[in-house]
């Protein structure tokens, strides 16, 4: 009696097994949801780059074979084609072979040497995949970068008393300013990504000086309602409420001999790490 009532437990389990697959079938992909999309939606070179590749990848479980139009969107982009680029294939047609997943739009960049012309932006858009979708990432941001940008011979690395490494950037529309981002790394790590520690210098016409004017708010407002700043500080770590501080250019990078920096919230001190000064930036 033991082994019939087992029997039929086992056959009811089988039922309900089958019965579930039935409800429940195993996945099957469609290709028809595959999809096209740039791997990155900004990217940059040189003006004397040449040939680039910028690669667009079908996502799929098996490659397709298939075609993919782009274009390049004249009204958002600054650059301009004959003058700064040439796209290689001016069909503007990708094909895929149904072995590789990614193609590659190849553009000839044409350098426009001892000229400053600034940053050039090609932005080209995906059109249309035959027979699957275009992805999230259709718009791709393609950076040109002039290197004849007159500040670009202090533009660049330095170690800050020769340990901690910072980096001269140029601005995207004033040619006579200087980003230095992230000067204090720990600081950075404290308050976020969220917020950027940006430090902003006004070069000289002759690049012998970069006066910083401070303080710089990050944004960043502590429990106490203060808001974290960047100061100039002495030998004692005493900040200033309103000063600048003068880069003087060497033959090796630049020194401030006056003030030094200092990451700190009213009532609350210092945070992170800090530049006191004398403090000698050298070029890499």
């Amino acid at each position: 009696m033991k082994l019939y009532k087992n029997i039929i437990l086992a056959g009811a389990a089988l039922a309900v097994i089958a019965s579930c697959s039935k409800m429940n079938p195993r996945p099957v992909f469609d290709p028809a949801d595959s999809f096209a999309a740039f791997n990155k939606t900004s990217l940059s070179a040189t003006e004397k780059a040449g040939k680039v590749q910028i690669p667009v990848t079908i996502s799929s479980l098996e490659p397709i074979q298939t075609t993919v139009t782009y274009s390049v969107d004249t009204e958002k982009s600054t650059a301009v084609a004959g003058t700064h680029f040439n796209l290689v294939d001016p069909s503007a047609v990708l094909s895929f072979n149904g072995t590789d997943r990614t193609a590659y739009i190849e553009l000839e960049i044409i350098p426009i040497e001892g000229v400053f012309t600034g940053d050039k932006v090609v932005v080209i858009k995906l059109e249309n995949a035959n027979g699957i979708k275009l992805g999230a990432e259709s718009v791709c941001n393609f950076t040109i970068n002039d290197l004849d940008h007159p500040l670009s011979d202090i533009l660049g690395s330095y170690t800050v008393n020769g340990s901690a490494t910072i980096t001269f950037e140029k601005d995207a529309t004033d040619v006579t300013l200087i980003h230095i981002y992230d000067i204090f790394p720990a600081t950075q790590s404290f308050i976020g990504s969220s917020y950027k520690i940006d430090v902003v210098g006004q070069v000289s016409s002759d690049k012998s000086t970069i006066v910083i004017p401070l303080p710089v708010d990050t944004g960043y407002t502590y429990s106490n309602g203060e808001n974290f700043k960047i100061y100039a500080c002495d030998a004692e770590y005493i900040y200033y409420e309103q000063a600048s501080i003068t880069l003087v250019k060497t033959d090796k990078g630049y020194v401030c001999e006056e003030y030094g920096l200092i990451s700190y919230i009213k009532g609350a001190g210092g945070v992170g790490d800090y530049f006191v000064p004398p403090f000698t930036l050298i070029k890499k």
